[in-house]
């Protein structure tokens, strides 16, 4: 439900494979949404994922999905093709491919890079993957977080004071929770993020975990130690309810939140790269 109940889930986009009536793959393609979260931007075409059973892979049905999924996304304006999600570009899957959100094709899959440059693919972004086992308690402590302490408070929310029809698509039908790092005097919000439960990944990782999403230092306090605050103090809160793993997905272009991201203990366990290429002419409508 978390794929076909999304409002522009479009039947057309799913695309299935099958050999004498059995499904052995399918590709899945959809579209960013726009700057400003309140619809779809169909200029922008995204692969958001390809499969194929590993017993019949290298026979060209890969390819055949992939170029299937092109031509859908052209039929309906796209004019670039991004293969694998990132921010906004996440249409389908939120939560459920790759950890705590759709981030391009990981980097463990050993097949992906070649198959995606053998289409004309090129990778355009890195997206590490970080984790912290929370079983671990010695979080990390100077003298500057004691001082952020003391001057903030960590507040915990269901959802934004105005959430924005991408968040309702995103989290409104998962579990989720929104920390917010606000100064004690002024009550003035510092920093935020959007934490997610991954209990469907208790079978495969034998452990809760949780997800911490789209973290976000107000201009006026960034490269001061905020967000590494907020992190660690979530963390904390977040201990209290037997969570035992937390993972976040930081691009390489956001050096100063990968290094708050360290910093706060986090270890990079695997990376989402994205991969892209103009789209071409329908030749077809031309």
């Amino acid at each position: 439900m978390s794929v076909f109940g999304m409002p522009y889930f479009d039947p057309l986009g799913l695309i299935v494979a099958e050999v004498n009536g059995e499904v052995v793959g399918f590709s899945h393609a959809g579209f960013a949404f726009k700057s400003t979260l309140d619809g779809l931007d169909y200029t922008q075409g995204i692969i958001c994922c390809v499969l194929v059973e590993s017993k019949i892979q290298h026979q060209g049905i890969g390819q055949e999905l992939v170029h299937r999924s092109e031509e859908y996304l052209r039929a309906r304006g796209a004019t670039t093709i991004q293969a694998g999600q990132s921010r906004y570009k996440d249409p389908f899957y939120f939560g459920i491919y790759g950890g705590a959100r759709p981030s391009g094709f990981l980097e463990s899959d050993l097949a992906a890079a070649p198959f995606f440059h053998s289409l004309g693919y090129q990778a355009t972004q890195r997206i590490p993957i970080f984790q912290r086992d929370l079983t671990d308690k010695r979080d990390p402590m100077n003298y500057r977080l004691m001082a952020l302490r003391r001057q903030t408070e960590l507040q915990v929310t269901d959802q934004p004071d105005n959430p924005s029809w991408w968040w309702f698509c995103r989290f409104g039908n998962i579990e989720s929770m929104r920390f917010q790092l606000v100064e004690k005097k002024t009550a003035a919000p510092i920093a935020s993020m959007t934490v997610i439960g991954l209990d469907h990944y208790i079978a495969a990782w034998n452990e809760r975990a949780i997800g911490l999403v789209d973290i976000l230092v107000e201009e006026n306090y960034r490269g001061q130690g905020f967000g590494q605050t907020l992190i660690v103090e979530a963390i904390r809160r977040l201990r209290t309810e037997m969570i035992t793993r937390a993972e976040i997905h930081i691009p390489e272009d956001f050096p100063d939140a990968v290094g708050a991201v360290l910093a706060s203990g986090f270890k990079q366990v695997d990376c989402g790269v994205v991969y892209s290429r103009p789209a071409a002419p329908d030749v077809a409508a031309s």
